[in-house]
């Protein structure tokens, strides 16, 4: 199916390649696992010619439903899920030229996207356009990139300042604001792991199974790393919630300072 899917799509002449890449090719996935099927085309591939393909191989079919990248979604007979996301090729060169190439951070998740082209298998390639930035994600990491990712993600969660995300979560705590103490935590965690991966060049694999991730793919990971994230998600609404989460921050600081 998978085969079909990616001669039919490259057949189109906007795209320029097409690829598997998510949790089914990355370093840790199991049976519960979506196909997911990434499109590259020069221009917007539209929902209509998507949905002609898909009604064609596909028993259920949803065009233009995904909350997050434009995509559809596909279900075969044996009831296995297929998630199609539709990239534009400018879009993705200019990704990652501003991250991999100017050594731009972000607040979380800064690599994922580069995890994601660096993972993926490429089903079809028209003039070899995937490959090349596969090759180039595949080259040393930045250290530019590295220090600015730690340095930003770092400083948001602990530096100076009342929009510091423990300022904030102090705020939410003394509010006594479940919601708000949740949120925050999950700010905190996501800048956590972004430099934690950062600062072992490695990138980042995104957002699920992270504490698995972490030990597989780092060399070194801060003093407590297990304790402090299990304690910090088990304070919220509690008199540990601050201590829990100033200790992973006070940990990762040193860890990055080695």
């Amino acid at each position: 199916m998978i085969e079909e899917l990616a001669e039919r799509f490259s057949s189109l002449g906007m795209v320029q390649a097409v690829a598997l890449s998510g949790s089914r090719t990355s370093a840790i996935n199991d049976s519960s696992s979506d196909w997911d099927i990434y499109i590259y085309s020069d221009k917007r591939v539209p929902p209509e010619e998507r949905g002609t393909i898909l009604r064609d191989l596909f028993p259920s079919v949803r065009v233009d439903c995904s909350p997050f990248e434009e995509g559809d979604e596909a279900i075969g007979s044996d009831g296995m899920a297929y998630d199609l996301m539709y990239r534009s090729t400018d879009w993705t060169e200019w990704q990652i030229d501003d991250v991999w190439r100017k050594h731009n951070a972000r607040i979380g998740y800064t690599t994922c996207f580069l995890y994601n082209i660096s993972t993926s298998e490429i089903l079809s390639d028209r003039d070899g356009w995937l490959e090349s930035l596969k090759d180039e994600l595949h080259s040393p990491y930045p250290e530019k990139l590295r220090e600015n990712i730690a340095e930003r993600n770092l400083g948001i969660i602990d530096g100076n300042g009342e929009s510091t995300f423990l300022r904030q979560a102090e705020l939410a705590y003394e509010r006594d604001d479940l919601v708000s103490q949740n949120h925050r935590l999950s700010a905190i965690i996501a800048s956590y792991f972004d430099a934690v991966f950062a600062w072992n060049s490695v990138l980042h694999p995104g957002e699920k199974k992270l504490q698995r991730y972490a030990h597989l793919l780092c060399q070194s990971l801060p003093e407590g790393f297990d304790e402090d994230i299990e304690a910090s998600v088990a304070s919220i609404g509690t008199e540990d919630y601050i201590p829990s989460l100033r200790k992973m921050a006070d940990d990762l600081r040193a860890f990055l300072r080695k």
